[in-house]
C-alpha cells in the first residue's frame, strides 16, 4: 500500500491537473499498469482528478480482469430468492437524495433497478450479510462506473479487501474496527480523549463514517465530488483508513468539541452533523496519512481492544436479528439500557393493569346480584 512517505520519481510533474492525468495515463498504459505508482496517485492531493479516469484506475488497482466481467450471472428471479432482497429494495428507494438532481422519473427507476441488481448480483452466492449502508457505497462507485458488470466486479473485489469485516453475520468484527479511534484520538489529544469518554458517547458516532466511506453524509453536508475523492483514498490504503480520518477529524474540532456540553446526546449531535464542505479535507486526508505512518493498526490493535469492555464505550450486540432484517441496525448501549428500561417499566404497568381488572370483576360479580335485588323490590 502506497502512503506519503514514499517519493515520486524526480522526473514526475503533477504540479498541474493535466501533468497528473498524463502521468495517470502512462501508468494505465503500462504492461502490466503500474498499480503502485497509481495508489500513489490515489493518495496524493485531488486523488485521480476524473470519473473518466476513476473508471480505469479503479478496478486496476484492485485486480479486476476480463474473466471477473464476463462470469455467469444469477437470473432477477433468482436474486429474489436471497434473505436479503426486501431490506435490500427498501434501501435503494431511501437513496433519492443520493440521484443526480437532473434525473427524469423514469431514469430514475431505472437506477433504481440497476443499483438493486448491482447489489444483489454482489452478495448472491457468497457468505456476505447485506448492511444497512452498503447501498451507499454501491450508488458512488456506480455512478463514477456506470456499467453494471463492472461495478459488481469492482464492489466484489472490495468485499474482499474492505468491506468483509462489516458483512459477518455479528457485528463483533466492525464493533472492534470502531474502537481503534480511540487510541487514535488519545495521540492527538489526550484531554479531547478523556472528555469524549466522559461524555459517554461511544464509538458510534463514527460508524456511517466507517461503513459507508462518509457516502452517507453526502445527503446533508459532503458534495458527491468529495465523497469519489475519498474513494480514491480508501480504495488505494488500508481498511482502517476511514477510521483515520475520522480521528483527524475529531481533532480538528477540538475547541468545537471542548465547547459542548459534557453530555452524551448534545456531544454525539454535534459530531453528527460536523461535516461540511469548509472542512480542510486535503489537510485531513494529510493528517489520517501521518497518523497511519507513525501508529499502524498493528501497533495499536491491543490498547484499541481495551475498549471493549468499557462502559463508558458503546458496542453492538453480539447477534444480529432475523435473516431479512440482520446487518440492519446498530444500536447503541444507551439505547438498548433505554429500551430494556420502558420493557420492564412497560411489564409492572401490565401487572398492574391485570390485577386491577381482577379486583374490578370480582366486586361485580359479588355487588352485582344485589343491586338487582333493590332494583326488583322498588
Amino acid at each position: 500500500m502506497y502512503l506519503k512517505s514514499e517519493a515520486l520519481d524526480d522526473e514526475d510533474d503533477i504540479s498541474s491537473e493535466k501533468a497528473k492525468e498524463d502521468l495517470i495515463e502512462s501508468c494505465l498504459e503500462a504492461t502490466p499498469p503500474n498499480v503502485e505508482r497509481l495508489r500513489q496517485m490515489c493518495v496524493l492531493p485531488r486523488g485521480i482528478l476524473t470519473n473518466r479516469l476513476r473508471k480505469k484506475v479503479w478496478p486496476a488497482i484492485l485486480g479486476v480482469t476480463e474473466e471477473d466481467l464476463s462470469q455467469a450471472q444469477p437470473t432477477d428471479e433468482e436474486l429474489r430468492t436471497h434473505r436479503d432482497y426486501n431490506i435490500v429494495e427498501l434501501d435503494v428507494q431511501r437513496l433519492l437524495k443520493r440521484y443526480p438532481p437532473d434525473l427524469s422519473e423514469e431514469e430514475r427507476l431505472n437506477l433504481e433497478t440497476s443499483l438493486k441488481r448491482i447489489i444483489m448480483r454482489t452478495i448472491f452466492g457468497t457468505n456476505y450479510h447485506y448492511y444497512q449502508g452498503f447501498h451507499d457505497i454501491a450508488i458512488t462507485i456506480h455512478l463514477v462506473l456506470v456499467d453494471e458488470d463492472l461495478s459488481v466486479a469492482v464492489l466484489k473485489r472490495l468485499c474482499q479487501s474492505h468491506f468483509h469485516v462489516f458483512m459477518m453475520p455479528t457485528l463483533v468484527e466492525t464493533s472492534e474496527m470502531l474502537q481503534f479511534i480511540y487510541p487514535l484520538i488519545d495521540r492527538c489529544d489526550p484531554d479531547l480523549h478523556d472528555f469524549l469518554l466522559r461524555s459517554n458517547i461511544g464509538t458510534m458516532f463514527a460508524l456511517p463514517w466507517l461503513i459507508t466511506w462518509y457516502g452517507h453524509n453526502i445527503q446533508e453536508n459532503v458534495p458527491y465530488n468529495l465523497v469519489v475523492r475519498l474513494c480514491d483514498l480508501f480504495i488505494a490504503t488500508d481498511q482502517h483508513m476511514p477510521i483515520y480520518l475520522g480521528a483527524a477529524i475529531v481533532a480538528s474540532l477540538t475547541d468545537q468539541i471542548f465547547a459542548q456540553p459534557e453530555d452524551q446526546a448534545e456531544v454525539h449531535g454535534f459530531l453528527n452533523r460536523c461535516l461540511n464542505t469548509s472542512m480542510a479535507w486535503e489537510t485531513l486526508i494529510n493528517e489520517a496519512l501521518d497518523l497511519y505512518l507513525q501508529y499502524p493498526p498493528a501497533s495499536i490493535a491491543s490498547e484499541a481492544a481495551t475498549y471493549r469492555d468499557r462502559p463508558d464505550v458503546d458496542r453492538p450486540g453480539k447477534q444480529r436479528g432475523g435473516a431479512t432484517t440482520s446487518r440492519t441496525t446498530k444500536v447503541n448501549k444507551a439505547t438498548q439500557d433505554n429500551f430494556k428500561w420502558w420493557m420492564t417499566a412497560g411489564l409492572v404497568v401490565s401487572v398492574a393493569v391485570v390485577v386491577l381488572a381482577v379486583g374490578v370483576a370480582k366486586f361485580y360479580r359479588v355487588s352485582l346480584p344485589a343491586d338487582e335485588n333493590k332494583t326488583s323490590n322498588s
